[in-house]
């Protein structure tokens, strides 16, 4: 019992630890302390350490402390072998990925998502914009409504939760991974069984279906003539599968559960994205204007039907992009992240010279980099053109990538390095196509002020009970 609640302070080798207090207990305190003051911890202690180049620690509520490195250290980090630091039992113990991917591996899993999303989603992202705009303008007047005359209120999470992700279970996940060590067997089992009778049920349904569409690609393959082949995701994904060298590939119980990995790891953070950014947008300055001038641009690129299949239609949305990767920075859906832990027997020296010994986790604080006022102007305002204004002439002789797929180590919200998202080009042609349906066809009641965000661990999720006032636009 004693241990359970107990935390091992060796690895600490003489760095600052941020949120400790002169009391008995400190450690553990601190860490049951996090979920109520953990973005000011982190804020406090980047600027005191971080940015004099320094790493400091921070409890957790899982009671797994965790080092915070300096930004000046991303690429170091990143680049460590995976011999050395790995992202893998992290995302096992925080991600709860022994309940969600219990029949793969994890390298199997990198694999697949690497050929179906790094490979084939955003190469051919083109071809399934019709198919992605058409569902998504489906999903969304289902959520909000057709009615024109009165105004009705609906939960801003539930109805993106219904657009983007409909089995509503990943915040769950996410979450027994912070639970203190005591508790997590029983709130893991209450957690996982649920999800666990899901999944079983959802995955039964979507093998038959791959079985179906594997003996379809099946005939094409024998047949010289594909002139009728079917463009759908899934038709062409398992087209690039069965191509695969690795006969594993081929069992369609396996691409199921793959499928299942890459549902949860893509739409339900999408829709938590979402969320945050029609929160930031609503609620930003009445000058700003922001939701007439999306607005007035999806107009200008959608002139007709047939453009929300065109993707230069969606290339002109350099309004609703600087929106999203403003959001992203200004809400991100995470408090620290680039966790590593430490995996070589002998440890790693982190480029100060201190030595961290192997079961240290390592990671670096991602809303407190986006915070910084030395990298952004007023960066606690929600500036939904900050991005369009930086590539403006004032910015043109800058090697700054500021489109909202971009990544660097002063804009995390997509990670970095080698593990940075693979589908973050997916996310944001929906949420471009999300930001263009909505505005067209919606209006959206401001609201005075934004809604605090629940933080828990290095998770910060939008408020699950913000409700804004919808009503369909009226048609000319």
């Amino acid at each position: 019992m004693i241990r359970a609640w107990s935390i091992d302070t060796t690895f600490a080798n003489g760095l600052p630890w941020a949120d400790l207090r002169n009391e008995v207990f400190k450690t553990t305190r601190a860490s049951l302390r996090q979920p109520t003051n953990c973005t000011q911890v982190l804020q406090d202690a980047y600027t005191k350490f971080s940015k004099r180049g320094q790493p400091f620690i921070v409890s957790d509520s899982s009671f797994q402390p965790q080092i915070m490195l300096p930004r000046e250290y991303i690429k170091w980090l990143t680049t460590q072998s995976d011999a050395v630091l790995s992202v893998w039992p992290v995302r096992t113990k925080r991600r709860a990925l022994g309940a969600m991917m219990s029949t793969v591996d994890h390298k199997s899993t990198i694999a697949f998502m690497d050929t179906i999303v790094g490979r084939f989603l955003t190469r051919n992202l083109d071809n399934v914009q019709a198919d992605v705009s058409g569902e998504m303008s489906a999903s969304i007047d289902s959520a909000m409504g057709l009615g024109e005359r009165d105004w009705h209120e609906v939960n801003l999470m539930q109805t993106f939760k219904d657009i983007g992700d409909r089995t509503g279970v990943r915040a769950l996940i996410l979450l027994s991974g912070h639970l203190p060590p005591i508790i997590r067997p029983i709130g893991g089992l209450l957690l996982f069984l649920p999800f666990r009778f899901c999944k079983a049920r959802v995955k039964k349904v979507l093998t038959l279906v791959i079985k179906q569409r594997m003996q379809e690609v099946a005939r094409e393959q024998d047949d010289a003539k594909s002139e009728n082949e079917s463009q759908d995701f899934l038709t062409q994904s398992l087209r690039v599968i069965m191509k695969d060298k690795f006969s594993v590939h081929r069992s369609a119980e396996y691409v199921a559960d793959q499928f299942l990995v890459l549902s949860f790891a893509t739409l339900a953070s999408t829709s938590l994205v979402a969320s945050n950014l029609f929160l930031d947008i609503i609620s930003s300055a009445p000058s700003l204007n922001a939701y007439e001038l999306l607005r007035l641009e999806a107009a200008s690129a959608f002139q007709s039907e047939s453009s929300w299949a065109d993707p230069i239609a969606l290339k002109k949305l350099v309004l609703a992009d600087s929106a999203i990767r403003e959001s992203i920075r200004r809400s991100s859906i995470q408090t620290r992240g680039l966790l590593r832990a430490v995996v070589s027997p002998d440890g790693v020296t982190l480029p100060n010279g201190t030595h961290i010994p192997r079961g240290t986790w390592l990671g670096v604080p991602v809303q407190a980099v986006h915070m910084d006022g030395d990298l952004y102007d007023k960066p606690y305002e929600y500036k939904p053109f900050r991005f369009t204004k930086m590539r403006s002439e004032n910015y043109a002789q800058s090697q700054e990538k500021v489109d909202a797929t971009d990544i660097g180590d002063t804009f995390l919200g997509w990670s970095y390095g080698r593990y940075a998202c693979p589908g973050r080009w997916f996310a944001v042609q929906n949420l471009k196509l999300m930001i263009a349906y909505i505005t067209l066809n919606y209006e959206i009641q401001p609201i005075d002020k934004r809604p605090e965000s629940l933080v828990f661990g290095d998770a910060n999720v939008p408020s699950m009970s913000a409700c804004i006032k919808v009503r369909r636009r009226r048609r000319a």
